[in-house]
């Protein structure tokens, strides 16, 4: 991808196994404006684990207090140590990046489809503070009037739509992993986010459609069949074995 060709560690592209969109593209809730992110997983070298060199992600995103347009694109590659141990916790980038689409990533090597085919390890009732954490952090930002982050939104609106769709999303999600143990990043109720995105609800009915999955929510995490933690010995066992292959190639 030419993204990576520019970056300055000249190891990069050849040892990523994963690159996937994230975000909208990954979601189906893309529209025209909407720009391009994409993250992936890389093995470093062996002086990267053994010697002084030392890496933990490459990351071309411009910060937050950059807005980005529809022609930005933002790349962010993971350690894989990282990787995982974030998976584990139940991180929603890093659950999403592995429940893509196939025909959506832009890149998966053998050793990459390895780490995807073990991805249901992941899903634990972790998902429930995860997932449940940024929904509830986007619905305080949502619930401030006040918050200048997207103005043209908040003006149009009465209340900032893209934060609730951001909401629903995180809420349905994780209701389907606690109750299916699995997962689509690529959202089933795509159409649904897209409403809460165009302004279809009031707040009042954004709050109450809220408040109503926060409530499924609890109820699958209760019910829910998924361990209370990821399985580390097996989860451990994968990424010795990925390592120990990519550092010989």
């Amino acid at each position: 991808m030419k993204e990576l060709e520019k970056s300055n560690i000249e190891w990069l592209e050849d040892r990523t196994i994963i690159l996937s969109p994230t975000g909208s593209y990954a979601y189906g809730t893309n529209t025209d404006n909407s720009d391009r992110d994409y993250k992936g997983v890389c093995i470093p070298p062996v002086d990267y684990y053994l010697g002084l060199h030392a890496f933990n992600e490459y990351n071309t995103t411009g910060g937050k207090n950059f807005k980005n347009t529809k022609d930005d694109v933002d790349i962010s590659v993971i350690h894989i140590n990282k990787f995982v141990k974030d998976a584990m916790q139940g991180v929603p980038n890093n659950i999403e990046i592995l429940f893509v689409r196939q025909q959506d990533y832009l890149k998966v090597t053998e050793l990459g489809q390895v780490l995807i085919d073990h991805r249901k390890l992941f899903l634990s009732k972790h998902i429930y503070k995860r997932f449940g954490g940024y929904a509830y952090s986007q619905i305080q930002k949502l619930k401030n009037k006040n918050d200048t982050d997207r103005t043209a939104l908040t003006n149009l609106y009465d209340y900032d739509t893209k934060l609730f769709m951001h909401s629903i999303r995180l809420l349905t999600s994780a209701i389907e992993i606690l109750e299916t143990g699995d997962f689509h990043t690529y959202r089933p109720n795509r159409q649904l986010l897209l409403d809460c995105r165009n302004g279809k609800y009031s707040l009042s009915e954004a709050l109450e459609m809220i408040e109503m999955y926060d409530n499924q929510l609890t109820i699958a995490w209760n019910k829910s069949e998924l361990p209370e933690t990821p399985d580390y010995d097996k989860i451990n066992q994968l990424l010795i074995g990925i390592n120990k292959r990519g550092l010989v190639i």
